[in-house]
């Protein structure tokens, strides 16, 4: 009887244990990533336009204290607030201070340099916020802040860390070598991202052009080289939509609306300056004191890479520039970013800097090698209520860690959150001069895709055409903006293949929720929207277009129909559009051509061009080409 007593004791003392860390995490409520009234950057791009040129604003208005105050405030503020993407922000005012501190009173230059002192600039500094410190691009712009703060207040203390200018530099050009040194040998994580891209972009833009480290401002130049090469050669005719390991509905939609990075290559490729680049943008309005004017001003990370060029700090080598201007037909093979198997050969899992830096830089948080790892980083540095990893709170229950658990789990069961893991991308692409062709190759096959964009056809800078299997497909409109959701990642990836201007992509239609999954859809579908095409036909389980030199056929294995055009998906991927205004220019205006029933989808994309054959030939042609679709198989012959 004793022992009972004793097992019982014990059993109680466990689940009192359990009982407690559950309490515990319940407390642990997400702090608000984003304010209610959003990020307004505008009036500091504003003032960093006009302090040189006061000239360009009415003369009843002058540039002192009071105005310069106003325009600064909302980034300040934000800033202050340690908000999501508020290392954005700290980015150009930093360029600003920099570049034009000698027109700024002393009390502004005050206010921004307490604004620095007082910043959080890692995880492992004291604060409870929902930055995002930890993917590939914000990595970057973290430390480049911190560095250049560290440089420009080298021996004040800064109130946040209790650390000196001068101990914040160091600790920055740490893991700005571990940055380079990653993106040299493994690429990038977030490969060919249009969206992520200008994000690299403009922090080496920043350290390039201010760092006092020649040594490590050479190595920034050699990995700017490489993201530039990415950039040449999966782009055609200065059009960039990729296969690319994070993009959302509107990266994907067309290069016209959805494009970031289109200034920077306009810089690149068109010779364009910071003044040229503001004659592309539209209007913005302001009014100080009753008094209204505008101004065309362009993106604060594209100035960032404009400035940068114009004072001759850098420039991107001809061979690369010719790479992208090359119109020939050619096939590009290409390998980037981290996989949990090259995290583990190459001893990248672990508490130090450089392999938290690999870990979650590629967002590989809860794969079942280093799910355990990220608990104890998030554990050891107060991270809880982090919005971002705030749901790892229901694993950080320590019996259940000291039995390895959720290791166990992830092992077991493929977890929603797996899905996030950027992975290794062995892309595909083949471009000619009228149109491009790229595939994630067998990316992740099966499993979740939270941002990933498997396969993508540019047919014209207005225009591209996709498929995904939607991660939901209810009736809440946030699903055509999330990740995964109804246009951004998928709910199964697919196995994707190519081979020059053919695609064949299979996708498995999930029956039954796996663990921590909340929707699932049983639909595939493909972007088409008829107004952007010349010429279309959709008949049952084909599509012709054309789209002018360029011809496409799409060849399904099941009736391909339009859904109603709708409002909210429309703003998600075509969102530098207006909405239809009725249901007739609805109807002319359908975008979101679905695939239903059958345990698997496949479909087979052939491009060509006017210049090879007409198009009533090219559908002749593709008409007569054999097609065996048969249990998760397709054989295709052209």
């Amino acid at each position: 009887m004793l022992y009972v007593y004793i097992a019982l004791g014990v059993l109680g003392a466990l689940l009192l244990w359990v009982a407690i860390d559950i309490a515990i995490a319940l407390t642990k409520n997400p702090i608000p990533d984003l304010p209610e009234t959003g990020r307004d950057s505008s009036g500091l791009i504003m003032l960093y336009q006009v302090l040189p040129n006061p000239e360009s604003i009415p003369g009843s208005i002058s540039i002192d204290e009071k105005f310069i105050d106003e325009c600064i405030q909302p980034t300040v503020q934000y800033i202050n607030s340690r908000y999501d993407c508020a290392d954005f922000s700290l980015l150009f005012l930093l360029r600003l201070y920099l570049e034009y501190k000698d027109l700024l009173p002393q009390s502004n230059r005050d206010t921004i340099k307490n604004t620095f002192l007082n910043f959080k600039y890692w995880m492992d500094e004291p604060g409870e916020d929902s930055m995002c410190y930890w993917s590939e691009n914000h990595q970057l712009i973290f430390a480049v802040c911190e560095y250049l703060a560290g440089l420009e207040w080298s021996k004040e203390v800064f109130t946040n860390s209790g650390m000196t200018g001068e101990e914040h530099r160091r600790k920055a050009l740490e893991r700005i070598n571990i940055w380079l040194e990653q993106r040299f040998t493994y690429g990038f994580s977030e490969w060919y991202s249009n969206n992520y891209y200008p994000e690299d972009i403009a922090p080496m833009a920043n350290y390039i052009q201010f760092s006092d480290d020649k040594e490590s401002v050479e190595r920034m130049k050699i990995v700017m080289d490489l993201l530039w090469f990415d950039v040449a050669t999966h782009s055609v005719n200065n059009t960039f939509v990729a296969a690319s390991s994070r993009m959302y509905a509107n990266n994907k939609s067309s290069d016209i609306g959805g494009n970031s990075i289109k200034d920077e290559m306009k810089v690149v490729w068109k010779a364009a300056t910071t003044e040229i680049l503001n004659e592309y943008a539209g209007e913005s309005t302001f009014n100080f004191n009753g008094v209204e004017f505008k101004l065309k001003l362009c993106g604060q990370m594209s100035r960032n890479f404009s400035r940068m060029i114009e004072g001759g700090y850098y420039k991107v080598p001809d061979v690369i520039r010719k790479i992208g201007e090359d119109r020939s037909p050619t096939v590009i093979k290409a390998s980037s970013g981290l996989s949990v198997e090259d995290m583990e050969s190459d001893g990248l899992i672990g508490q130090d800097v450089n392999q938290i830096m690999a870990q979650l830089g590629a967002e590989t948080f809860s794969n079942h090698p280093v799910i355990e790892n990220t608990l104890k980083y998030i554990s050891k540095n107060n991270m809880f209520r982090n919005k971002f990893v705030n749901p790892f709170k229901y694993l950080n229950i320590k019996l259940l860690r000291l039995l390895k658990v959720p290791a166990m789990l992830s092992r077991n069961f493929t977890l929603m959150t797996n899905g996030i893991a950027l992975s290794r991308g062995n892309v595909y692409f083949y471009r000619n001069a009228h149109y491009s062709l790229a595939t994630a190759v067998a990316q992740k096959v099966d499993a979740f895709g939270s941002q990933g964009h498997i396969w993508t056809a540019n047919l014209a800078p207005d225009l591209t055409l996709y498929t995904t299997q939607p991660a939901r497909d209810d009736d809440n409109d946030k699903k055509h903006k999330d990740s995964p959701g109804y246009w951004v990642g998928n709910g199964r990836q697919p196995m994707s293949v190519q081979d020059e201007s053919i695609n064949i992509t299979i996708y498995k239609i999930p029956t039954k929720k796996r663990l921590t999954e909340f929707h699932i859809a049983d639909i595939s579908h493909a972007f088409v929207p008829k107004d952007k095409y010349d010429h279309l036909e959709i008949l049952n389980d084909r599509l012709f277009g054309q789209k002018g030199k360029v011809l496409v056929a799409m060849i399904a294995n099941g009736t391909l129909a339009y859904r109603p055009y709708e409002p909210k998906g429309a703003e998600a991927l075509m969102r530098h559009e207006k909405a239809a205004e009725n249901a007739e220019e609805g109807k002319e205006r359908e975008f979101d051509l679905v695939r239903h029933g059958g345990e698997y989808h496949a479909y087979i994309t052939e491009l060509s061009d006017t210049d090879t054959e007409s198009f009533e030939d090219f559908k002749a042609r593709i008409t007569k080409n054999a097609v065996n679709f048969k249990d998760g198989k397709v054989e295709y012959s052209s």
